[in-house]
């Protein structure tokens, strides 16, 4: 097996499923928090000419102020060349990571990118997180973006390579 074999990069990954991602699934609440995201996931989606699927789990009966924040953030990814739709499903508050594992499931995503709020593990484990609750149930891989995500563009493989 050669050395670069056993290298965790994108590519690599990429390349070992078989099939580039045609789906992405972007996790967003409305928050500037989850906003972070929205670069990442557009960076992927242009490298694999994926369509992006924002899930909404949505927990209480009139969120008008939320729907409208999301369907601008949709505008605005579409705007950018990215396919783009909106999955919005109502939910009990703390089951919204199952929602968010359900949309990506029956979108049948490649990836699930979403936000987190950096509240540490006890703060996280005490309070509840969606992201944490999120991994263990998720059907494909899921992207983490920190709380100090200042918005650098995401590097593959052969970009790293490129400017070694």
């Amino acid at each position: 097996m050669p050395a670069e074999a056993g290298r965790a990069t994108m590519e690599a990954a990429h390349h070992d499923w078989g099939c580039a991602m045609s789906t992405i699934v972007l996790a967003l609440d409305g928050s500037e928090g989850s906003d972070r995201t929205i670069p990442v996931a557009l960076e992927f989606a242009s490298r694999d000419a994926a369509r992006i699927v924002v899930a909404h789990a949505r927990t209480h009966a009139l969120e008008t102020g939320i729907e409208a924040t999301l369907h601008a953030r949709i505008d605005a990814i579409a705007s950018s060349g990215a396919e783009c739709s909106l999955a919005i499903r109502d939910s009990l508050m703390g089951d919204e990571a199952r929602v968010i594992a359900e949309i990506a499931e029956k979108e049948e995503a490649g990836l699930i990118v979403i936000a987190s709020r950096g509240r540490g593990p006890f703060t996280g484990a005490l309070l509840g997180s969606t992201t944490q609750r999120l991994l263990p149930i998720a059907v494909c891989p899921v992207l983490v973006v920190p709380g100090g995500f200042t918005g650098r563009p995401v590097e593959t493989a052969a970009q790293m390579a490129a400017e070694a």
